[in-house]
Formats: structure tokens, sequence, C-alpha cells
């Protein structure tokens, strides 16, 4: 009883906090247009306290993604916007995947089971034939155009190992940090030159074309595997 009831307090209190961010207006601090408002302020203080700046952004970074708040994508454009691409790519993956361990280690707390008692059969079939290319999945996943949080909350429902999680987002967010990261720096080389700046204007979205070869790639190394066993 104890234990359930610690559970649901742990919900609300993260659902008051992800509310309270928005109702208070801080995602309004995590937009393109606040980067290009405050571009000298930002490269002012980023040039004179380098390793502080790294520090505060990637803590931050990571108190989103343990808040499930959704700024992933935006916060890689920022590390692409503010950091040398050799060392923000790396820490966001790193952070990334620390963040999404948490979110699933929490979730995992919740037994999030739980909400889909009614579900229980389709997901036990499910979690079946995910168990023989368990990895592969997970990787495939993670190249979905699913939200992060929706992502991690799927693996605890599948009942995923820690391990397999940790070293399946590692890779599989790997293209997304890339190309996000890029953004960031076209966002570095055309934030004086042009008066509205969108999404559009600064991702290549060619690149994507590499994660649609990579899904491709996985799904026949799937079908191949079912076909050899």
């Amino acid at each position: 009883m104890i234990q359930f009831f610690s559970k649901k307090v742990l919900l609300l209190l993260f659902l008051i906090i992800i509310l309270s961010f928005f109702l208070l207006g801080l995602d309004e601090f995590f937009s393109i247009y606040y980067i290009k408002q405050n571009s000298e302020f930002i490269q002012s203080f980023i040039d004179k306290n380098f390793l502080y700046s790294l520090l505060i952004f990637y803590s931050l970074f990571l108190l989103l993604l343990f808040f499930f708040l959704p700024f992933s994508a935006i916060m890689l454009i920022f590390s692409g916007y503010s950091f040398n691409l050799y060392l923000s790519i790396p820490l966001s993956i790193i952070t990334i995947t620390i963040g999404g361990l948490s979110n699933f280690l929490l979730l995992k707390k919740v037994n999030l089971i739980v909400f889909f008692n009614k579900a229980k059969f389709w997901l036990k079939k499910i979690s079946f034939t995910f168990k023989d290319n368990e990895f592969q999945y997970l990787l495939l996943l993670r190249l979905m155009p699913i939200p992060f949080t929706i992502q991690n909350a799927i693996t605890v429902i599948l009942n995923i190992s820690e391990k397999k999680f940790f070293f399946s987002t590692m890779l599989g967010i790997v293209p997304f940090a890339v190309i996000y990261s890029l953004g960031g720096l076209q966002l570095r080389k055309i934030i004086d030159k042009s008066e509205h700046i969108t999404v559009s204007d600064i991702l290549n979205y060619e690149n994507f074309a590499v994660v649609c070869l990579l899904v491709i790639f996985i799904l026949l190394s799937i079908f191949l595997k079912k076909k050899i066993n």
C-alpha cells in the first residue's frame, strides 16, 4: 500500500513539474528564436566561460531528459551551435543515453505494465516476437520518428534489460545527434544573415535518407536471420 502510494506521489510530482514548466513559459527559452535574439550574449559567455558553459549546458540537457521534457532536438541544435562538433556530438550522445536510462528506470519503478492490464495478451505476443531479434528491433525503435519518452515507455512495457537499452540507445541516437548538431552548425553560419530562421533553414533533410537506409538494412538483417533459422 505504501509502495503504491509512493508511486502515485512520484507520478504527481513529475506531472506538476512538467505542467509548471509550460505554464510558466519556460519552454520559450528553448527555441531558435531565443537563440537568435541572444546570440551575442550566448557566444560571449561561452568564449569567456567555456568549461562552465559546457557543464551548465549538459547538466540542463540531462535535467530536461530526466523530467521527460521534449526538447532533445532543440538542445542538439543548440549544442552544435554553441560548441565544436567533435565535442558536442559525443557529449550529446552520452547525455541522451544517460537521460534515457533514467527515464527507463523511473518508468520501471512506476510499474508501467499495470496501466496496460487489458492489453497483456497482445503485449506478451509482441514481446515473444520481439525477443527473437531484440537488439535489432530496439535499434529500429530508436530510428523511428516517435517521441523519445514514448520509445522509453515501449521498452519498459516489453521488459528490455538495462544493458540492451543502454547500448541500443547509444547506437540508435547517433544519426539524429549528428543531423541536428550539423543543423546547429548551420544556424551559427546564418544567424546574422537571416531575419526569420526556421528548422527547414538549418536542417538538410537529405541527411535523413541515411536513417531510412539504416532502417532498411536492419529490417533486411531481421528477414535474413529468420530465413536462415
